[in-house]
């Protein structure tokens, strides 16, 4: 049997930022503790690999300051700019970019011997890190004889011999196929959570976010508006994107006593939390297993109605999710789960008219953190 590998543990990597870049538009203050993962989630554009850029030193803030641990990586005030491959940071891409004339051991050993460790010594590091992602059979191998995985794994190897304080990991499964994806991320939660890495993880993927981080924020137009454990951001959404990335419905406004006010003056019915103060910005949120479809509008307990139009069928295995156009409040996009009997009963298809009808009891308002 294979004794287990003994990963090097690092308890640093506190990182602090509030920066600005007036041209993308970005306005972020983040703290990330030490050994702490955090998912960054938003739409295409929102800024999360500008973040990830700010933080590495590919961009310069145009004002603000970063820190990670006790070092000062940028200060636009006092002119402090700490080149790239000085910050003690490591950004992972989709691409595994090894260098294709060197072995996988050689690429691993390069972060050790660019500090000066002896070649032997170096040598002994790399040995140690492919094991520990389970590729020491590659370790001769150039990059041109490794498969899209493997070439990934390498290229974790080359980024903890680097022994960077941060790991930035920007979609590192996005250029996987479905098999191989799964794999790493089994070893990305096994690396992240025995060495006490500190990582910041950028992703489409809510599997990518549930099982890998701790915390999980949510970037809209170059500014934070979501922030909390993983596990409160998804299953208690505050934004459109993150209500989308979970799977379920999310309309915006106003909270008062009965419920929720959209802006056009539709008054949404559901359980309000406590903490939620009268004409304050609220969510409502509801699965889409929630939402019964009906031909006319339906009579009795529910107390939601909307008219839509179907736009799409969308197969999932023993149910139909239903897309539709049509509003509630100005929220377009809900959607609704029903068996696939349902939808033949129903006669549906894409641009028939439809009412979607909610129960008040399956509806959960609470805070927003929209600005």
């Amino acid at each position: 049997m294979t004794e287990p590998t003994t990963m090097p543990v690092r308890r640093s990597g506190a990182l602090n930022m509030h920066v600005r870049l007036d041209e993308r538009g970005i306005d972020l203050e983040l703290h990330v503790h030490p050994g702490e993962v955090v998912a960054l989630l938003g739409a295409n554009g929102a800024g999360k690999t500008t973040m990830l850029s700010l933080i590495s030193g590919l961009l310069r803030p145009d004002t603000g300051r970063i820190s990670l641990d006790e070092n000062v990586l940028v200060d636009v005030d006092r002119r402090v700019w700490v080149p790239a491959h000085q910050r003690a940071v490591v950004l992972l891409a989709q691409q595994a970019l090894l260098f294709p004339h060197l072995t996988a051991a050689a690429n691993v050993a390069f972060g050790p011997r660019s500090k000066g460790v002896s070649r032997k010594g170096a040598k002994a590091e790399a040995a140690r890190w492919l094991a520990a992602v389970d590729a020491t059979e590659f370790a001769e191998r150039r990059p041109v004889q490794l498969s899209g995985g493997q070439a990934q794994r390498i290229a974790i190897a080359r980024a903890l011999a680097a022994d960077p304080a941060l790991l930035l990991l920007d979609e590192p499964m996005a250029a996987l196929d479905v098999a191989g994806a799964p794999a790493l991320r089994q070893l990305l939660r096994k690396v992240l959570r025995q060495t006490g890495r500190t990582a910041l993880l950028v992703t489409h993927d809510l599997v990518d976010a549930l099982s890998l981080a701790d915390r999980v924020i949510v970037l809209d137009a170059g500014r934070i508006v979501e922030d909390g454990p993983t596990r409160t951001v998804l299953t208690h959404p505050r934004s459109p994107f993150a209500a989308r990335i979970a799977g379920v419905n999310l309309v915006t406004g106003l909270s008062d006593s009965h419920g929720l006010l959209t802006s056009d003056g539709t008054r949404v019915h559901g359980i309000v939390d406590p903490t939620c103060l009268a004409g304050q910005r609220a969510v409502a949120v509801f699965s889409p297993a929630a939402v019964a479809v009906h031909l006319t509008p339906p009579t009795g307990s529910p107390r939601n109605q909307i008219a839509i139009t179907l736009t799409e069928l969308e197969p999932r295995g023993e149910l139909i999710r239903i897309h539709a156009a049509g509003t509630l409040g100005g929220t377009d996009g809900l959607i609704a789960d029903i068996t696939a009997a349902a939808a033949a009963d129903l006669d549906l298809v894409p641009g028939k008219p439809v009412y979607y009808a909610v129960k008040a009891t399956e509806v959960k308002i609470y805070p927003s953190r929209q600005r």
